[in-house]
């Protein structure tokens, strides 16, 4: 199982109209139009399949679309989301460490998007948590203490989940085993 940060985008009549991931160490799949970049964030990626200048008969009511995240958008995912034009926002999950849902209402430019933001939501948060908390301690890099401990201050549940899936391979023995992600979601229910 490869990282868990995902976004996707859906038109007002909720059918999906993008779908976009992390592939800041991935290579381009041939639907994210970024990869092996730092800008190859979810939202980006599912953002950018989305154009109003070059294929307006595509999205034309593009404003009335909502995108759909794990994790509270950074400051690069915001600044997408404005110049995007999408107008409403939705996140499984806060994001200590790099969430920027804060510059909504800090500039009247942004202000003047009107741009409806929501998120956290509750259990979806600490699923979410405890998962990316998992990946981070197999799989991280440089930042990962700082980013746990900035979760612990958003969703302590969440990454104690994470510890405990972690200390026990749990994602690993279920790639192994080659089960679906439904069966991560069970095993993390059943925690409570």
């Amino acid at each position: 199982m490869k990282g868990s940060l995902g976004a996707c985008v859906l038109n007002h009549e909720n059918e999906v109209a993008a779908i976009g991931k992390n592939q800041v160490f991935c290579e381009c799949d041939g639907i994210n139009p970024i990869g092996l970049h730092q800008l190859a964030h979810a939202e980006t990626n599912a953002i950018l399949q989305l154009s109003e200048q070059t294929r307006p008969n595509l999205h034309p009511n593009i404003r009335s679309y909502t995108l759909y995240t794990v994790m509270e958008p950074c400051p690069l995912c915001f600044g997408a989301i404005v110049m995007g034009s999408i107008r409403n926002v939705k996140f499984a999950a806060r994001d200590g460490f790099a969430g920027a849902a804060a510059l909504n209402n800090s500039l009247e430019y942004i202000k003047n998007k009107k741009i409806n933001v929501e998120g956290p939501f509750g259990a979806l948060e600490y699923i979410h948590i405890a998962m990316q908390t998992c990946f981070e301690l197999e799989n991280g890099k440089l930042h990962t203490s700082r980013l746990i401990e900035r979760w612990r201050g958003d969703c302590s549940y969440g990454v104690e989940l994470g510890e405990k899936m972690h200390k026990g391979g749990i994602l690993k023995q279920f790639s192994a085993e080659n089960k679906p992600f439904e069966a991560v979601l069970e095993y993390i229910r059943n925690q409570e």
